[in-house]
């Protein structure tokens, strides 16, 4: 089977796309939880995502002479596509943790792939980008853990 052509019009749509899906889950996230420090720590997240979306729309405008417009029906990350009552229960939460890590994870492996993939201003962007998102999954990480080890009640590595 063939591989598919790298098309950067459509890596960028779906980009936006994500980065919105992830900046809704970690507002929602976020005005779920008491404490605040963890409703900031999400918020900064959520704000991360709000400019990687910005920054992503503005090349597809540099790049393609329009405005993007964003597709309602499009679903990047389904496991983002949490009900907003799971947000209230601690096994649920440890769910929500893994699934935000996983995101990060996969977001910081698309946008190594389109730095690869790019050449000049868009690469560097990119390689920008892919660098946030492995800050993100670094902190979607702790807190997995910490949800994990208030789930089991000790922390085993």
């Amino acid at each position: 089977m063939a591989e598919r052509q790298f098309d950067m019009k459509e890596a960028l749509r779906y980009g936006i796309h994500a980065e919105i899906e992830s900046k809704e889950f970690y507002r929602v996230w976020a005005e779920s939880v008491e404490e605040d420090y963890l409703k900031r720590e999400l918020m900064e997240l959520s704000d991360w995502e709000s400019e990687h979306e910005a920054t992503l729309a503005s090349l597809y405008e540099k790049l393609y002479g329009e405005r993007y417009v964003v597709d309602p029906t499009v679903v990047v990350a389904p496991e983002l596509k949490v009900q907003t009552k799971d947000f209230g229960d601690t096994t649920s939460l440890l769910r929500i943790a893994q699934a935000a890590y996983l995101s990060e994870m996969r977001a910081m492996e698309f946008y190594e792939r389109l730095e690869k993939e790019s050449s000049g201003e868009a690469a560097v962007m990119f390689g920008k980008i892919k660098d946030m998102e492995k800050e993100h999954m670094d902190i979607t990480k702790k807190r997995y853990l910490k949800i994990r080890e208030d789930v089991v009640g000790f922390r085993a590595f």
